[in-house]
């Protein structure tokens, strides 16, 4: 049974049981620019539980958004002197990118918000109806007071944040803490709406999501960054439980943020590391093994001593995996696929709990140190190739990609002559295939 920890009830829970059919979301990016490392974390950590679903044979309905109004897209369209639709279709095809590169499982929707604006206004108008919002000077506000566990998702007690606004919006809303749900609005891109031209509010388009795309039935599992836990996901909570009177999602999951040098990483201190940037530097492969190398839930350092570290173990992780498959093809070794073996077991249940991916990479390590005693004493024999067939599973559900493997005919043209080259000891020819198969990465 795969476990998570729930922000809501802080203690690990069960994901979907005693059914074979996974709901869940993941809060997506804003496209006003390239993605950095800190946007990227739950989304590899969905990636990786992803995968395990797909392993255990469960059905997947899995929903990551992607939102295409925000005021900073407003005001980057402004300062670029191009349309807001321009901005957003250049950095949603660099995200679609950025998921490539990193070998990231395409979720089942991708549902951007400009493409659900009636939804949302049929949603805000359920609420109105319902009396947990009111239309007031051109906007609809949602009422905090009226939902009796508000803050709930966050443990905040409303007393206790009310002195948390000091900016006061004293235009006609009935409480300070009242959040938008449809925004009036004279610049930049809007629609027409019953409370006149606007766009929604940030908070309600992912609760219209959840609600349209899962038919309003409470989901399985919901996701994004701690940050997003209060006011974001607790104002997500509110509007849904205020129209299906139900739970929004039976486990809340946040994970922890990513650092720059032991600083809080943000793009108002201009200490942030684009993903694209970081990828072209490094490899997509080390930017993965740095994020689930570290309890998701807890916070993640950058740092020149840990970059390096990922740079180093990738690259052990290559170079076995390199190796291995050289020595199954010459030596012409079937690799049993074997799904009882202990280390299979162990990935299952270390990824069963709360998608440990830290103490998977460590059995990974284990793994590699047993491969490199048969690779030194050329035993090959069915523990070991056990072994290595976990390992390449392990990789796999980690969703590493070093693209090593799966020889076309040439290539093993090319080492059955170099191997032969060897035995007739023509050492000269046999360097030039050699580097031949290194400038491939064979070797």
């Amino acid at each position: 049974m795969i476990k998570i920890y729930d922000s809501f009830s802080q203690r690990l829970q069960p994901l979907a049981p005693n059914k074979k059919q996974v709901n869940m979301y993941l809060c997506g990016p804003t496209v006003y620019n390239y993605i950095h490392v800190g946007n990227i974390r739950g989304v590899l950590v969905f990636d990786v539980l992803h995968r395990l679903l797909i392993d255990q044979n469960y059905k997947i309905n899995y929903v990551h958004n992607i939102t295409d109004i925000d005021d900073k897209i407003i005001k980057k369209a402004a300062d670029l002197k191009i349309t807001e639709q321009q901005v957003t279709e250049k950095y949603t095809l660099a995200y679609y990118e950025d998921l490539e590169k990193l070998n990231i499982i395409s979720p089942t929707k991708l549902p951007k918000v400009s493409e659900y604006i009636s939804k949302i206004i049929e949603f805000i108008n359920k609420l109105i109806i319902k009396d947990y919002a009111y239309f007031t000077a051109g906007d609809v506000y949602f009422k905090v007071n009226k939902l009796k566990d508000y803050g709930s998702l966050a443990h905040k007690n409303i007393e206790d944040l009310i002195p948390n606004f000091r900016i006061k919006n004293l235009v006609a809303k009935e409480n300070n803490l009242d959040f938008a749900l449809w925004k009036s609005t004279t610049i930049g891109i809007s629609w027409n709406s019953p409370w006149g031209k606007g766009r929604p509010g940030w908070h309600t388009e992912c609760a219209c999501f959840v609600e349209a795309l899962f038919n309003g039935q409470t989901i399985d599992l919901h996701g994004g960054g701690v940050d997003l836990k209060f006011p974001h996901h607790e104002n997500e909570r509110a509007q849904f439980v205020a129209v299906n009177n139900k739970k929004m999602s039976n486990i809340w999951w946040h994970n922890g943020h990513v650092n720059i040098a032991n600083e809080k990483m943000s793009k108002s201190l201009n200490n942030f590391i684009l993903v694209k940037e970081f990828c072209q530097q490094y490899h997509p492969n080390v930017l993965r093994y740095l994020i689930l190398n570290r309890d998701h839930q807890q916070p993640i350092d950058f740092n020149k001593e840990t970059i390096e570290n990922g740079l180093v173990s990738t690259k052990k992780y290559e170079n076995v995996l390199k190796q291995w498959t050289y020595q199954i093809f010459i030596n012409n070794i079937l690799c049993n696929n074997n799904h009882h073996s202990i280390y299979y077991q162990q990935i299952i249940k270390n990824l069963s709990n709360n998608i440990d991916t830290t103490n998977t990479i460590t059995l990974i390590e284990n793994m590699i140190k047993k491969l490199n005693e048969a690779l030194i004493k050329k035993n090959f024999n069915e523990e070991f190739q056990e072994i290595f067939y976990t390992f390449t599973f392990a990789l796999k559900i980690l969703g590493f990609d070093f693209k090593v493997g799966n020889y076309s005919e040439k290539i093993k043209n090319k080492i059955k002559i170099w191997e032969q080259l060897k035995k007739e000891k023509q050492y000269q020819e046999a360097d030039k295939i050699r580097q031949e198969l290194k400038d491939l990465n064979i070797i």
